[in-house]
């Protein structure tokens, strides 16, 4: 039988190791930054996060400013409306497709955000925010395993997440690793 959510979670195992984006040299500069450590990761990780969340379109950003808007006031049809415009119009922005999995994810819709951490990770293969859904989506619907190497990925990329860390470092006593 035919299983959309482990589907989606093979799918996005595979993305999250492609090779980043060859047209992004400030992100991969602030990856590596990030990467390295050091007593400036929150500023380092929020950098990263307002290139994500920029276009060079302004409707672009005006549509994410609504869309943020309306996801922090639970507005979730109207954000569900604006999200699923901005898909449309700027397929190849990661975002994008990551607020909406998000969106999907706060409505339990597990199956549909994963197909959009999927789009968002075909994108932006590093974005640890979509990774941390996908682990989160992991954990809700049972596999435990591919949790912990979404999540493990998180820390690779954004060593910087102590209470992650603290995840990982108890799921790994309890998950039995098969190779994927």
């Amino acid at each position: 039988m035919f299983d959309p959510i482990k589907t989606r979670i093979s799918l996005a195992l595979a993305a999250m190791h492609a090779p980043p984006p060859a047209d992004t040299p400030e992100l991969d500069i602030l990856f590596a930054k990030l990467g390295a450590g050091g007593s400036d990761y929150a500023e380092t990780e929020q950098q990263i996060w307002t290139i994500w969340c920029s276009h060079e379109d302004d409707a672009a950003a005006h549509a994410m400013l609504a869309a943020v808007r309306s996801l922090e006031g639970s507005d979730f049809v109207s954000a569900g409306k604006t999200l699923d415009r901005m898909v449309r119009r700027w397929p190849n922005w990661p975002e994008a497709w990551n607020k909406r999995a998000t969106l999907r994810f706060l409505e339990e819709h597990d199956a549909d955000s994963l197909s959009d951490i999927v789009d968002t990770l075909q994108r932006e293969p590093r974005h640890f925010g979509a990774l941390a859904g996908f682990g989160e989506i992991c954990m809700r619907s049972g596999d435990m395993e591919s949790s912990l190497l979404a999540f493990e990925r998180v820390l690779v990329l954004n060593p910087g997440a102590p209470k992650l860390r603290q995840t990982v470092e108890n799921m790994r006593k309890k998950v039995e690793r098969t190779i994927h």
